[in-house]
């Protein structure tokens, strides 16, 4: 879904650079020097197309073009003709042949003209079937490591809602959103972390004061810390109460596998490797039970809380997520667009019925009006990814679900496009 709608002309110029040289040499025993100054990227569907551009194309299909596959990977190429072709129709672009000097795609000898030398028009099927031979280039080129992650029994690293209490112990670092922090008292941990959540979105904070009291006036607290912009915590508090209002507002803000402690002791709790592990481990387990569905044939084990796969349309993907407190299977709508996810939203929304009933159960929709994401998903809880006691259970819920779930949608998704 990212390597479909992500913009990749716009990115720095080194990283594009890697891409394009990769992506064209795949392979090619006659090596091409995409940095060569005499070649460029060019944009298929121009950025500035002529008036016959909107004769060929449908008004869905230039507006597509021109609002959301400008800038995509399957509607760029490498010319070394960039300033001639311009802004002229497909079939120009694919036939210029001026004195055998400026000349188009068919005579072009790159990888990815290739493609567009056995066409006559740039159309979205087109522009589908260019996407699909780019998608499968790329995998190949980018591998996943097939290598077996080794469990280390050692491991002291530990979430913090798996944590022992606190009380009378000091840290050895934390990490917080994959950020290691060299730092001894719990108190300054807290402090650090209520200071980025508030950072991330102020609203959502003081608007839960039930979680955590917090104001600008200090006198309501014996011992007030700032945190941003005048407003003040009480931090004349205990380890083990800092503790408990750290996972409450990581719940809030869903970020409950982002905080990870390792203590200064030798007291090892029981939680055997670390998380990545064992994320890797259960998702190597369900993808090779999953039946009666295509999804996620092709997706490899990953170290997240999540898994996703392409739902046919771009910004819309099929997404397994575990933690330790559910497992969840959801419609993730996400594309670029903030706009274009609520559209999508509504317009499968006005199928909930028929959806349902074809599902067998009702389905929690999220709007998520503040979000640029919107979702659909159904989900179970008391279950922990990290309690192999319960991955039976988490198992039978994917395997139960993932294809009833795909069916109810798939007729619906082909739509939004």
């Amino acid at each position: 879904t990212a390597l479909k709608d992500k913009d990749l002309y716009n990115i720095q110029t080194k990283n594009k650079n890697y891409f394009f040289e990769l992506l064209e040499n795949f392979n090619n025993k006659e090596y091409v020097d995409t940095g060569n100054s005499n070649i460029s990227i060019e944009h298929i569907f121009p950025q500035n197309p002529n008036p016959e551009w909107s004769e060929q194309l449908n008004n869905e299909e230039f507006f597509m073009f021109k609002e959301r596959h400008l800038n995509t990977i399957t509607n760029l190429t490498l010319s070394g003709n960039n300033a001639a072709l311009s802004n002229r129709t497909f079939s120009a672009k694919k036939s210029m042949n001026k004195n055998e000097g400026e000349q188009g795609y068919q005579f072009s000898r790159l990888w990815l003209n290739s493609f567009l030398n056995s066409i006559d028009e740039w159309t979205i099927e087109n522009y589908e079937k260019r996407f699909e031979l780019i998608y499968n280039r790329f995998l190949k080129i980018w591998e996943y490591p097939d290598i077996e992650l080794q469990e280390d029994e050692t491991a002291s690293e530990i979430n913090i809602f798996e944590a022992e209490s606190p009380t009378s112990k000091k840290l050895e670092y934390f990490i917080f959103e994959d950020t290691k922090y060299e730092e001894t008292a719990v108190s300054m941990m807290y402090f650090y972390v209520v200071k980025a959540l508030f950072q991330k979105n102020p609203k959502l904070l003081i608007e839960n004061q039930d979680i955590l009291k917090m104001t600008k006036n200090e006198e309501d607290f014996r011992s007030p810390n700032e945190i941003a912009n005048g407003y003040f915590i009480e931090f004349n508090i205990d380890s083990k109460s800092k503790f408990n209002y750290l996972k409450k507002l990581l719940s809030l803000y869903d970020l409950e596998d982002e905080l990870v402690i390792k203590y200064d002791d030798n007291n090892v709790t029981s939680y055997k490797g670390n998380r990545h592990v064992v994320r890797q481990k259960f998702w190597k387990g369900i993808l090779g039970k999953l039946e009666n569905t295509p999804l996620f044939e092709n997706v490899n084990p990953s170290k997240d809380h999540w898994l996703s796969t392409g739902a046919g349309t771009a910004g819309v993907s099929f997404t397994m997520v575990i933690s330790k407190n559910y497992a969840r299977i959801e419609l993730t709508i996400s594309s670029y667009s903030k706009e274009q996810n609520k559209r999508y939203f509504k317009k499968l929304l006005s199928h909930k019925t028929e959806i349902e009933g074809q599902f067998g159960k009702e389905l929690e929709w999220e709007e998520l009006p503040d979000k640029k994401m919107s979702r659909i998903k159904i989900e179970i809880d008391q279950v922990n990814v990290f309690d192999e006691d319960t991955w039976d259970e988490m198992d039978r819920f994917f395997i139960e679900n993932l294809p009833k779930f795909e069916k109810a949608f798939k007729p619906y998704i082909s739509q939004l496009k």
